[in-house]
């Protein structure tokens, strides 16, 4: 159990490509070195590129009886489609977490914190706009303090080891550590 926190119902959404999946994965897999029980759930359109992704994770000390959330405690979005279809089920005292570069639009719910960052701007800044997703799971993990990022960052080593994908590890890793370090000083919370 991290910093005495024994649940986090976690929804993220956006559309394929965006890493909606893979950021959810890596928070679940984190998530089994420190909690009793974990769960993860993907949904997608398969019959097109670019369509609706969404995810829950559950990271839990009791027993997950549903691994869906229909009021998620956290959501991210990643695209302002999202912010419209998903604003509205986040649990009042909620935090929202999303990336400024790509959701234009103001958070219409002023009963939720927020927790927002360009992070694609900044991925784009560390070369590849691929990794924003991770610099807002960084900025989230600041915030929360659900799981300690060495944690993350094994589980995220495993993650590309298994993908044989080790070559990107460094541009992850300093995506992650950058979120983190760019919310502790500069993020805008509300």
């Amino acid at each position: 159990m991290s910093n005495n926190i024994t649940k986090a119902e976690i929804a993220m959404a956006g559309m394929g490509g965006q890493g909606v999946l893979t950021i959810g994965h890596l928070l679940a897999n984190a998530g089994l070195s420190v909690f009793e029980n974990v769960s993860w759930f993907p949904t997608y359109e398969t019959w097109q590129r670019g369509g609706k992704v969404y995810c829950c994770i559950i990271l839990s000390e009791e027993d997950i009886l549903s691994p869906m959330i229909s009021r998620p405690e956290v959501l991210f979005v990643l695209d302002e489609p999202s912010l419209d279809d998903y604003e509205d089920s986040l649990v009042e005292g909620g935090l929202l977490v999303y990336d400024t570069t790509l959701v234009e639009r103001d958070v219409k719910r002023n009963d939720i914190r927020v927790l927002s960052m360009p992070s694609a701007d900044l991925a784009r800044g560390l070369g590849s706009i691929q990794v924003g997703n991770l610099i807002l799971l960084g900025a989230y993990l600041a915030d929360s303090k659900v799981l300690p990022m060495d944690i993350v960052e094994s589980a995220l080593e495993e993650m590309l080891k298994k993908g044989n994908k080790e070559g990107f590890l460094p541009l992850n890793k300093k995506a992650l550590r950058l979120g983190f370090e760019k919310f502790s000083g500069n993020g805008t919370e509300r």
